[in-house]
């Protein structure tokens, strides 16, 4: 009789367990209804609320942390979203949904050591994901690792050879890599799908002035200002500095606008008088020298200048005078007399 009764007491709270776990499926169920109606009405705290009863409840209803999580991706709770994501993960590390999802939100965040961590794990699990090599080389590329970046590129460009993203980073990548001519080659392509990207023809302007050839450089200058491009002060100097290599008058007209808000600016005023000085114009070199040396008089180096201009125009007695005045401020300058270029 005492083993029936004992076996009786054991069925009784089974069946009490069973049927509580039952009522809170049920519940969770239930409020992960509310919640999805809440999220529907746009009643955020509601939604809130009502997605994590439901998690409460049943804290395995894996539908339930999906949509828990996707709620706080559309509210911008990436870190909140994160540890729904990751309760999946720890009893499925190799979960379809929650893997993919832990990468987007990482790329997102900026964790690009966990970019390429998770993409790892989602290629040796054969997940697929767009675009995956992108995100992996663009994490390389933020950790100035260029050379993986750019495997990873070549790789993402193989499977879309048209993504923008892709083709500009595979340039800039060059171009931290001093591969001037394959970044310039990568964004022309890039120009192939949109001809009136005004930033692409400015960055390839600004490659072809890294290579000294400014001709081409004033070409796409030009080219991005016809295509709308902000023509502030930073581009009306490199536009400005580019044309003063082989159109001086035209060099000077553009710096002119950037002195007219900087003026005395002493690093264009220098430019402008050294490309004067190489073109033999002696004079307005000297003019220009003379007016920086005015207007700051620790820069020796103007005066220096000034007296060998001053030479070079003819007076060589005037400019040994000023050279010698110079070199008596700063004696390193007696260097200069020895070289065949002061420039």
């Amino acid at each position: 009789m005492k083993k029936h009764f004992i076996l009786l007491i054991t069925l009784v709270f089974f069946t009490a367990i069973a049927a509580k776990a039952t009522n809170n499926a049920d519940s969770s169920i239930f409020y992960l209804q509310k919640a999805k109606e809440s999220k529907e009405a746009r009643r955020i705290w509601d939604a809130e609320k009502y997605f994590q009863k439901s998690i409460d409840f049943n804290p395995e209803n894996e539908a339930a942390r999906l949509e828990f999580a996707n709620y706080y991706c559309e509210q911008r709770k990436y870190n909140f979203a994160l540890q729904q994501f990751n309760n999946l993960l720890q009893k499925n590390p190799n979960h379809p949904t929650a893997l993919p999802k832990i990468l987007d939100l990482s790329f997102v965040l900026r964790k690009w050591t966990d970019v390429i961590s998770y993409a790892a794990r989602i290629t040796a699990a054969n997940i697929i994901v767009d675009k995956l090599n992108y995100m992996v080389a663009k994490s390389h590329f933020e950790e100035e690792n260029y050379g993986q970046a750019r495997k990873y590129l070549l790789l993402q460009i193989a499977e879309t050879p048209t993504h923008k993203e892709t083709v500009t980073l595979l340039g800039k990548v060059y171009v931290e890599m001093s591969q001037y001519a394959e970044a310039i080659n990568m964004y022309k392509k890039t120009l192939e799908s949109n001809p009136n990207d005004f930033e692409l023809l400015y960055e390839i302007g600004l490659l072809y002035s890294a290579q000294s050839n400014e001709r081409e450089a004033v070409k796409y200058f030009e080219l991005a200002a016809e295509k709308g491009i902000k023509q502030d002060l930073v581009f009306l100097e490199n536009l400005g500095m580019s044309y003063l290599e082989f159109n001086i008058p035209k060099g000077v007209e553009v710096l002119n606008k950037v002195l007219a808000k900087k003026p005395g600016d002493v690093e264009i005023l220098t430019q402008i008088a050294q490309a004067y000085y190489k073109s033999e114009n002696f004079a307005v070199a000297y003019d220009l020298y003379s007016k920086i040396f005015e207007n700051d008089n620790t820069n020796v180096k103007a005066l220096y200048m000034s007296g060998v201009a001053m030479i070079k125009k003819g007076d060589k007695t005037r400019g040994a005078q000023i050279c010698d005045k110079a070199i008596s401020l700063d004696s390193k300058l007696g260097t200069l007399r020895s070289q065949k270029s002061v420039l």
